[in-house]
This record gives C-alpha cells, sequence and structure tokens, in this order.
C-alpha cells in the first residue's frame, strides 16, 4: 500500500486575518502544477486525495486532483492540520485498501513521516518545502520512503 504526502504550495503571507484563508500564491500554484504534471506523467494513481480544509492545502489538493483524477475524489478531513497528533493516523494508514494522497501542514508532514519511518514523531527524517511530496510504501509490516519531490528536483530535471 502506498500514501503520499503532500504539503501545500507556497501562500500567501500577508492581508488575511485569519491563517485558514491564506491562499496559494502565483509560485505556489506553479511550483504545485509542476509536480502534478510530474506525476501525471509518471502515471501515478491515488484513489483518493485528502486535504485539511485550509485554502491552501484545498488549492493544493484540487490542483493535484485535476492531473491525477483519483475515482475517490478531492475531499476535506480532520486529522490534517499543523499541531494535529500523527499516531492514530499512522496506524489508520495501514489500513487503507488503495493508495491515498495526504495534503496538510507542516510540522504536521514531517512528524507523520517521523511516525512511519521511525515509529514517533518529532525526529524529522525529511524536511518538507512547500510543495514537497512523498510516497511511502507499507510492505511486510514496515514502513519505507520510495521518493520524494520538490518543486527544486523537479525544474532541475527539466533543465537537464
Amino acid at each position: 500500500m502506498r500514501v503520499y504526502l503532500v504539503r501545500h504550495g507556497k501562500a500567501a503571507q500577508s492581508g488575511y486575518s485569519n491563517d485558514a484563508d491564506r491562499p496559494l500564491t502565483d509560485r505556489g500554484r506553479s511550483d504545485v502544477e509542476r509536480i502534478a504534471r510530474r506525476m501525471a506523467k509518471a502515471r501515478l494513481t491515488v484513489h483518493q486525495i485528502r486535504h485539511s480544509g485550509l485554502v491552501r492545502a484545498r488549492e493544493t489538493a484540487e490542483i493535484l486532483g485535476n492531473a491525477l483524477n483519483p475515482p475517490g475524489g478531492v475531499i476535506a478531513v480532520t486529522g490534517l492540520k499543523f499541531s494535529d497528533p500523527v499516531d492514530t493516523l499512522a496506524r489508520e494508514l495501514r489500513l487503507e485498501p488503495e493508495p491515498v494522497m495526504l495534503v496538510g501542514h507542516n510540522p504536521f508532514m514531517e512528524d507523520l513521516a517521523s511516525m512511519l519511518l521511525i515509529g514517533e514523531p518529532g525526529h524529522r527524517p525529511l524536511w518538507f518545502t512547500t510543495a514537497g511530496t512523498a510516497c511511502f510504501e507499507y510492505d511486510h509490516g514496515e514502513w519505507s520512503l520510495r521518493w520524494m519531490l520538490t518543486p527544486e528536483i523537479v525544474q532541475k530535471a527539466k533543465k537537464g
């Protein structure tokens, strides 16, 4: 089983009284679009894309959804915000019957990656840049990191 963790794209920093309302910047949108195109080109498949419900995560998830067309759609769920606990979700992910993509925020994404790879949050074995995407695979009772993409990696690959 595979799970894809995605940190939202770069979001606007000012002009919004409520943090939840901050949208993607033009750069954030283009970074996510590049990642989405790369995943679509690789024929990556996910059953569903889940996001935190905050504007920047929703916009990121919608861009990914447009490129990947998940049959289970793009939906908002609870439990993917900054400081939400990761332990229950980490246990539940092992039971997912189909690949899913989770779009959220730091430090949550880094704590979830730590929980999957090390068994406890807080060690941060991966650093999620904005629009950073990591693929994890659960097999024989263990999670492993299969690959990670960042906007910088995709940009360099395009030039090379």
